[in-house]
């Protein structure tokens, strides 16, 4: 089954609020100052401002010992009211409803102008493209796995980092420390529903180019020793699909596959693939030998 966020049935409802909440940094900071904001509260937008959006379920997970699932839920609802927190309801004919979070107005204002936090997201460019958005709750759900395996240290998760002048940011790099020195893992997300034969093309041309001119892939963290290319999948299915429809799938530098439906066996949710004759494709397994179980 293609999961949730991938679902074509899929239907986005964004909360709206009672009444206007007051904006106005002076009452925010109040807020803050008299504890009607909590410390988990600026906990929570802090950490909405470094995943951008979050599913409710994520938050719940990251949230479990500060508070119990559903009065946290309750708490992000009564946020939203004051515009602390965005929200959105997502609904489909083959899953269970689901919510997604990230900062609301108040919150980037406080945390941008009062902590001096930088690029914190703008929740109005996330609500007027909220579908096209949803890539960033697929890959949180690697970097919580990774965070939550002690595989990274956060800064070293970065959404949209900057490689080269001729390349277009990729969604998302990391590093890892494997039994072959440090590396950085370049992430695509392959979304369906937006041309991803087109796009997987489209990375994989530019990947190739800069490969060639320059004898290797580019790197985010300065310090590894190589880079792979990582592209984020729904499902094995979706890998099958992609690359027998394209013999010319890129051989000459290491790439490797991640897919959704496996994540809760993270050492083994990695594939390869390799096209063969006749519009067919070999997908393997990659055991991540050194990620423990």
């Amino acid at each position: 089954m293609v999961p949730l966020l991938d679902d074509p049935t899929l239907q986005i409802e964004m909360f709206r609020w009672s009444r206007r909440p007051d904006l106005h940094l002076d009452i925010i900071q109040r807020r803050v100052q008299s504890g009607q904001i909590s410390q988990l509260d600026l906990d929570i937008a802090i950490t909405l401002a470094s995943a951008k959006l979050l599913t409710e379920r994520q938050l719940r997970f990251l949230y479990s010992r500060a508070m119990k699932g559903h009065k946290l839920g309750t708490r992000l609802r009564v946020l939203q009211q004051i515009g602390w927190l965005e929200g959105w309801k997502l609904k489909s004919d083959f899953h269970d409803t689901e919510y997604v979070w990230s900062v609301g107005i108040a919150a980037k204002n406080f945390l941008s102008y009062c902590l001096g936090i930088n690029e914190v997201p703008n929740p109005m460019h996330l609500a007027s493209s909220i579908r096209e958005q949803l890539f960033y709750p697929a890959l949180n759900e690697i970097r919580i796995h990774l965070l939550s395996k002690k595989l990274i240290d956060k800064e070293k998760f970065k959404f949209h980092p900057f490689l080269s002048s001729d390349l277009e940011s990729p969604h998302a790099a990391f590093q890892l420390d494997t039994p072959a020195g440090k590396m950085d893992f370049i992430v695509e997300r392959i979304t369906q529903g937006h041309n991803p034969l087109k796009f997987l093309k489209k990375k994989q041309s530019q990947y190739r180019k800069y490969a060639t001119t320059n004898g290797q892939l580019p790197k985010v963290f300065k310090d590894s020793v190589q880079s792979i290319v990582v592209w984020s999948i729904s499902t094995e299915e979706g890998i099958e699909q992609l690359v027998s429809s394209y013999p010319n799938y890129e051989q000459e530098y290491m790439q490797l596959f991640i897919v959704d439906e496996h994540l809760d066996n993270f050492r083994y949710a990695w594939r390869a693939a390799h096209p063969l004759e006749g519009h067919r494709a070999e997908i393997q397994r990659f055991d991540m030998d050194f990620i423990k179980d």
